[in-house]
């Protein structure tokens, strides 16, 4: 009897928030949910309505609180999830708020979250005050050796130790330069200093597979002294020895797999099976499931449909760049939500305009990489046959990988050169969407690439373009002449030196504030960032006389809503899209608001 007035209790509090937020009284809306909570602790329901009515309430870190103790009880909860993901997109999230780690964790690992916001929101966690903060700040005063060795020599720190970093580590690119220069210097110290016998503790093994699963991630861009150098050279495992199940080879192994690739380790041919005697177990288990992952896209990259040759000189420079470095190495797509992509292109040709999407129509991602923009239009449009076409079979290989993990049944992978295209039997005219974002700007004529994109549209077809603006990218332009500068297509050690430079100059010094963007953490995404093999930039005075000529409409920037906020207030008589001209003028007084290139759609006039 007892119980059951108990649970009407807890029912009534929930009732009473439910009732009070249709009245529009958030504060008692508020009390409701936390007695609510304080009654039935165990509800991840009730810390979610109760952030959902913080948000409302603008009490941002509460609402990220509760939504993270919600996935603690509920790892599940993709409302909680897809929401904490909304919240840190829109909203400043203070630094004292004590967020689960549990929760966060269970974030990272969600399909319903955007992982790499989830990372940075629990590396805020980590470093602002948490276990890692004092090790930066040892770093910052005495040197990234001197912290280096403290948290690994004696023994495994805390901070090597926590779930949570451990997590990331192993799953996404850390894409923060304190943390790097952080962790290089432990990678050093376990190479260079660290006794051979310190590597039979259980939490320093983890940490340093953990270790090797980011380098993997980052695509081995840390830098590497010549010490180091030197020393993994003495280090190669001897492989029978390995094979057999030595634990000091393995270790040899660990150390290597933190600098070089597993094909340059292990060679080509290395298959899963034969490491199965390899200990420790989690060793084992990293290395077969790295070498099982390789040998499926190399398979799948033999088969990926060819569509003619590529012969134009300059795409076949930047084909061998994205075979090599597949770019990006994406691991988490947030699954939309029905009719998502509709509601977003209504912005630009209204819902009048949008009428193809109620039928089966086509849609065109011009190299689309290695899936990420396909695979979302996939799952989003079901009446949608995506074509997706790329230089790199590399890259293609990923994104059937993806593709097929992602149960994306209505999306093709081709590879083909844009320029080609017109000229292949039935893709004239045939696509109601293009999207071709970050692309034409590598080409040696990016004019030429978008004529030829325009064949393939169909009569009124939308087509989204992503170019380069040459002033947003004026500081890697500069770069070129910097002394430090490598060359475009530079080999991966000078790649490496070149990153590192960047990375110890301060912020407001030219290049430093590379450090501040997310593309500066990864091989694939530094290289195309700043050492791409191919790349001219252009102008919105360009763009403008080319929609002109080829009688296209601009329809409007898809850009962050905060900038196009700031075009209204500085221009608020200028209707929507806004002609380019006055676009001219706003991008001159705000030189870096198209840092993510001038991306926008437009149809045929």
């Amino acid at each position: 009897m007892a119980a059951r007035i108990s649970s009407q209790a807890k029912q009534t509090w929930s009732d009473r928030g439910s009732a009070a937020i249709d009245a529009g009284d958030l504060a008692t809306a508020e009390q409701c949910f936390r007695e609510a909570i304080r009654t039935d602790r165990r509800s991840a329901r009730h810390h979610f309505h109760l952030a959902l009515v913080l948000e409302a309430r603008a009490k941002f870190g509460g609402a990220a609180e509760h939504l993270t103790q919600a996935l603690r009880l509920d790892p599940n909860d993709a409302d909680a999830a897809r929401r904490l993901t909304a919240l840190i997109t829109r909203r400043p999230i203070p630094a004292d708020i004590a967020l689960d780690p549990v929760g966060l964790r269970a974030a990272l690992q969600h399909e319903a979250s955007s992982s790499w916001l989830i990372v940075k929101l629990a590396l805020h966690t980590l470093t602002g005050k948490g276990s890692l903060a004092a090790a930066i700040e040892v770093g910052k005063r005495e040197g990234w050796d001197a912290a280096a060795r403290a948290l690994c020599l004696p023994r495994t720190a805390e901070p090597l130790r926590n779930e949570l970093f451990l997590e990331i580590l192993r799953s996404e690119i850390l894409r923060d330069a304190d943390l790097e220069c952080l962790l290089s210097a432990v990678r050093s110290v376990l190479l260079l200093e660290t006794p051979a016998e310190r590597f039979a503790d259980r939490d320093l093994q983890r940490f340093a597979i953990a270790l090797m699963q980011q380098a993997r991630a980052n695509e081995y861009c840390w830098y590497a002294s010549e010490a180091e150098e030197a020393r993994l050279a003495s280090e190669t495992p001897v492989m029978p020895r390995l094979l057999a199940g030595d634990m000091g080879e393995a270790r040899k192994l660990l150390l290597t797999l933190l600098y070089r690739s597993y094909r340059a380790t292990l060679g080509e041919d290395a298959h899963p099976d034969a490491f199965a005697k390899v200990r420790p177990r989690a060793l084992r288990e990293a290395v077969q499931a790295a070498l099982a992952e390789d040998g499926d896209l190399r398979a799948r990259a033999q088969h990926i449909p060819r569509l003619g040759i590529i012969a134009d000189e300059t795409s076949r420079k930047v084909a061998r760049q994205y075979e090599a470095n597949p770019y990006p190495r994406w691991t988490r797509l947030r699954r939309p939500p029905p009719g998502e992509e509709k509601r977003r292109l209504e912005t630009f040709f209204g819902v009048g305009g949008l009428a193809f999407m109620d039928e089966p129509f086509n849609v065109l991602i011009a190299g689309c990489g290695t899936g990420h923009q396909a695979v979302h239009w996939a799952l989003n449009a079901k009446n949608a046959q995506v074509t997706a076409v790329d230089l790199s079979a590399s890259a293609l290989a990923y994104a059937c990988k993806m593709a097929e993990r992602y149960g994306a049944g209505n999306v093709e992978f081709q590879q083909a050169d844009i320029q080609n295209l017109p000229s292949t039997p039935g893709v004239a005219g045939r696509f109601h969407v293009i999207e071709c974002l970050g692309v034409l700007h590598h080409m040696a004529d990016p004019f030429a690439g978008w004529r030829a994109l325009i064949d393939c549209l169909a009569p009124r077809g939308k087509l989204l373009v992503g170019l380069y603006s040459a002033t947003a990218r004026r500081v890697v332009t500069e770069l070129k002449s910097d002394p430090a500068f490598p060359g475009p297509g530079c080999d991966e050690r000078a790649l490496r030196t070149f990153r590192r430079a960047l990375l110890d100059r301060p912020a407001e010094q030219h290049g430093g504030q590379l450090k501040l963007g997310p593309d500066f953490y990864s091989a694939s995404e530094f290289r195309d960032l700043a050492v791409h093999v191919s790349e001219r930039c252009v102008t919105l005075a360009e763009i403008r006389s080319f929609l002109a000529d080829n009688s296209l409409a601009f329809r409007g920037f898809w850009i962050d809503p905060a900038h196009l906020d700031h075009f209204h207030r500085q221009f608020p008589a200028e209707p929507w899209p806004g002609r380019l001209e006055t676009w001219e003028e706003f991008e001159a007084a705000n030189p870096h608001i198209f840092a993510a290139m001038y991306n926008f759609w437009c149809e045929r006039a």
